[in-house]
């Protein structure tokens, strides 16, 4: 009889097992099965414009993915129109964002995320590049309100005065002066007030001068 060592056995005994559900990854690491692309209408917007995104999603495997389900980093749940895809096959989905004063000085940057399922239970998952869309301020865009505000005009109650919801009349320059000083007014105010402050300092001495005197 053939005798074995200890070793050996242990190795035939390992080989003889079944492999251990703990070592198969329900992750698709490469995603190559399913991709995503996104885009954006406007490469660059102002508060108040409203950005379009595209997404893409593609299947270029050959079973079908289903449960799929699209998340924006920035926009949160997407809405798709169907949640299978076979494969070879693309669907596509929109979503809008409308710029607010808030996201000065830009850029607005963000990515998304489809995750899916294959019939064996793999789940599989993509991400796109950042897509990034610059700011720039349109004030014939703004209302008063807004404009006060970017101008560093003070007051908490600004962005609700029902008479500064509107905007300026757009042939008029006063959007562009809204909240700002005028400083060769400011600077003459100045000086007629150290004019006038000389004048009286002035006229104090005299009157004081002419009291001693009579003394």
């Amino acid at each position: 009889m053939k005798r074995w060592s200890i070793p050996v056995l242990i190795a035939i005994v390992a080989l003889l097992m079944p492999m251990s559900a703990a070592s198969v990854s329900a992750q698709d690491e490469t995603g190559l099965n399913l991709s995503i692309s996104k885009s954006a209408n406007l490469t660059s917007a102002a508060a108040s414009e409203t950005i379009t995104y595209t997404y893409t999603i593609s299947n270029s495997d050959n079973v079908t993915v289903d449960n799929l389900s699209l998340q924006d980093d920035e926009l949160g749940e997407i809405s798709l129109t169907d949640t299978t895809l076979a494969p070879g096959k693309s669907i596509t989905a929109t979503a809008t964002y409308t710029v607010t004063i808030s996201d000065l000085p830009g850029p607005i940057v963000n990515t998304a995320t489809v995750t899916g399922s294959e019939p064996d239970g793999m789940l599989v998952s993509a991400t796109t590049d950042p897509v990034s869309v610059s700011l720039y301020i349109n004030k014939s865009l703004l209302t008063r309100a807004e404009i006060l505000k970017l101008n560093g005009v003070p007051g908490k109650g600004i962005l609700n005065a029902p008479g500064l919801q509107k905007i300026f009349n757009p042939k008029s320059q006063a959007a562009e002066h809204a909240g700002k000083k005028d400083k060769a007014k400011e600077q003459l105010r100045i000086r007629q007030m150290t004019k006038n402050q000389g004048t009286v300092e002035g006229q104090i001495k005299i009157e004081q001068k002419v009291k001693n005197q009579r003394r």
